[in-house]
């Protein structure tokens, strides 16, 4: 790989008239700080009723503005950006996020591994310049996997669990290899963390550079939907997610464990609980399905179980920490 690979910047947009004239500027002037030459910024449009379209090709006429009908979400927004993307690397950058000037200078070491599937930057709140978002930790057991817990570093680079999807960079042969996203996670929630698990388990590795700085400007996209609706596809994928990639026996064993909770809070009159759950038996062929694929894919190359991810994690820290100490 060249010291300044090609990148693609994907932007999934839904209604973001407001920001995606600052995110692409500041887009821009990040790839030509950063020395990159070779790069075409993408814009998917997932059925906005704004004038997100109109403001890209008269502001950015150089733009790949896709437009599609009818909504489908994050992840199916998010996929026809990467079959549209052309170059090596793909940025899949949130309408939201606002790129620091050279933010791809400090990736570029990482991304020269040919095991690195994608790294992704530190994300700071663009008001208060608090952390929000950095690697994540990968604390799984039998019946558990829970990733949001953020690990910081001020400068060394760090294995993550998953790529935050609003600024996650992707070597594109490996994602199309693996396949994107997965579009049962529709609309939104955890269809980036399943991506990382897949990554992982395929052997590749996933960074955390915090050197590369961005900044989350407020949205206001997902707070306009009901809250309980959020809440339980919130749960629903948390479902997903376990069926996906705990162990045959296990899984199963989550899925009961979970029937007996919502069973509980609908005793309580709480229905979240057991919708989110009927929501994931309507789809239980379809996850199946899923779980077979990801076995049978990539040359019969037999993935890593969910704890083997785990192991490599720590043995990444654990490596990292000791070079700090012999540093």
């Amino acid at each position: 790989m060249s010291d300044h690979p090609s990148i693609s910047i994907v932007i999934p947009n839904y209604n973001g008239q407001h920001l995606l004239e600052e995110t692409i500027r500041c887009a821009y002037e990040s790839l030509q700080t950063s020395g990159i030459i070779d790069a075409e910024i993408i814009v998917t449009d997932d059925c906005s009723s704004d004038q997100s379209e109109e403001l890209v090709r008269s502001c950015f006429p150089e733009v790949i503005f896709l437009r599609h009908e009818p909504n489908t979400g994050f992840s199916g927004n998010t996929n026809r950006g990467i079959k549209a993307a052309s170059k090596d690397w793909i940025l899949l950058l949130n309408s939201d996020v606002h790129l620091s000037p050279a933010y791809f200078h400090s990736q570029l070491h990482v991304m020269k591994n040919e095991k690195t599937f994608g790294v992704m930057g530190l994300i700071l709140d663009a008001e208060t310049k608090e952390p929000q978002d950095g690697a994540k930790s990968a604390n799984v057991g039998f019946l558990s996997i829970e990733s949001n817990k953020n690990i910081f570093s001020k400068e060394a680079v760090l294995p993550t669990f998953f790529l935050s999807g609003a600024n996650a960079l992707i070597r594109r042969t490996y994602m199309i290899e693996i396949g994107g996203f997965n579009e049962s996670f529709n609309p939104y929630y955890s269809e980036d963390v399943d991506l990382g698990i897949r990554a992982w388990r395929r052997g590749y590795f996933l960074y955390f550079q915090p050197q590369s700085i961005c900044f989350h400007a407020p949205s206001s996209t997902i707070r306009k939907l009901p809250s309980e609706h959020v809440r339980m596809i919130a749960k629903r994928n948390k479902h997903f997610l376990h069926f996906l990639h705990l162990p045959a026996l296990f899984n199963w064993l989550y899925l009961g464990k979970s029937m007996c909770n919502a069973l509980i809070h609908l005793c309580l009159g709480k229905k979240l609980h057991w919708k989110a759950l009927v929501s994931v038996f309507r789809q239980i062929n379809n996850l199946q399905q899923c779980r077979r694929n990801f076995s049978q894919a990539h040359l019969g190359i037999k993935p890593l179980s969910l704890l083997g991810v785990k192991r490599v994690i720590s043995q990444l820290l654990e490596k990292q920490r000791t070079d700090e100490v012999r540093s």
